[in-house]
């Protein structure tokens, strides 16, 4: 296979460009950050560019002959998404369905496409939640995934193109940026080794399904493979609210969590848990890394990549 990743330089991009370059497989990573004079990895192609630039696109795709398309990309966040809904659907929605037209005029067979499963159902019935759940998103995020979701099975039934959504949990794990929005494994550990201050949204009551992003790379590489179009949920099954993470990682990392209480946001969803059972049956796929083992391993990597280094901020 010839593999193009969008967003493949990005937290989960890099796993997934691992697990992808040891199987074998061309890859071509695209991505705004991408390094011309670093690849990490010799055989694979970086490619630095936007994913809402057309032009440059087209190039790629006239330029090589791509077989399958992972579309990681993304311009917003679901705490920030409903600011702005219209930049969320002509970056999002229309970014994606321009880059569907490209892979049916270039005989792209199957693209894979990383949705949300903490946005996508909104306020959820009962739990775990599974694909026959309504989807009721609360946020512009949310409902952009869910709208790309829709555009790729139409895209199948017109042009045959096959392709799989992914509704993904939290993932977490080295490589998850300490400093950014998004991460609050990473965020919290970063700043309780530090013996700072952590900010807690609402009461520490949200739970979430936390699975390591190492299985989820596991799972796009069986998911590329299999001769199936769908959409499917990818999460471990377990709930934790913040509570539980901070008293995890506390033990984890050995060191108390100084937590400040703020009001809790209104695009969160309180309660997400997700059943991967579908995924499971048709990949074979299984959550290979327990929850503090990872923690134990984003540790080592904090230590290793921030804090004994100076990047330290």
């Amino acid at each position: 296979m010839s593999i193009l990743i969008i967003g493949g330089c990005g937290f989960i991009g890099s796993h997934l460009s691992e697990a992808l370059h040891s199987s074998g497989d061309e890859l071509i990573v695209f991505d705004r950050n991408a390094d011309r004079q670093s690849t990490p990895h010799p055989r694979a192609i970086y490619l630095q560019g936007e994913f809402g630039n057309r032009g440059e696109l087209s190039s790629l795709f006239e330029t090589h002959a791509i077989t399958h398309v992972v579309h990681l990309a993304a311009s917003t966040l679901p705490s920030t998404s409903n600011r702005d809904p219209a930049f969320d659907l002509l970056t999002n929605v229309g970014d994606t369905i321009a880059l569907l037209d490209l892979c049916v005029q270039h005989g792209v067979r199957k693209i894979l496409f990383l949705s949300s499963g903490g946005t996508v159902y909104g306020i959820p019935r009962h739990l775990p939640i599974d694909e026959s759940h309504p989807t009721d998103p609360i946020c512009s995020y949310g409902i952009t995934k869910l709208a790309v979701e829709k555009y790729l099975h139409l895209y199948k039934h017109l042009h045959g193109l096959d392709y799989i959504a992914l509704r993904a949990a939290n993932p977490y794990g080295p490589g998850q940026l300490p400093i950014a929005q998004q991460g609050v494994i990473s965020v919290f550990a970063y700043q309780m080794l530090r013996g700072h201050e952590i900010v807690m949204w609402g009461d520490g009551s949200v739970v979430r399904d936390y699975f390591h992003v190492q299985d989820l790379a596991a799972l796009c590489v069986l998911a590329l493979r299999a001769p199936v179009s769908g959409v499917f949920n990818a999460g471990s099954g377990t709930g934790r609210s913040l509570r539980d993470v901070i008293a995890a990682l506390e033990r984890v990392l050995g060191c108390k969590a100084r937590v400040r209480i703020e009001d809790g946001r209104a695009s969160d969803v309180p309660r997400i848990v997700l059943n991967s059972t579908a995924a499971q049956r048709t990949f074979g796929w299984k959550q290979e890394i327990d929850f503090e083992e990872g923690l134990a391993g984003v540790k080592q990597w904090l230590l290793k990549e921030w804090i004994h280094t100076s990047r330290i901020v």
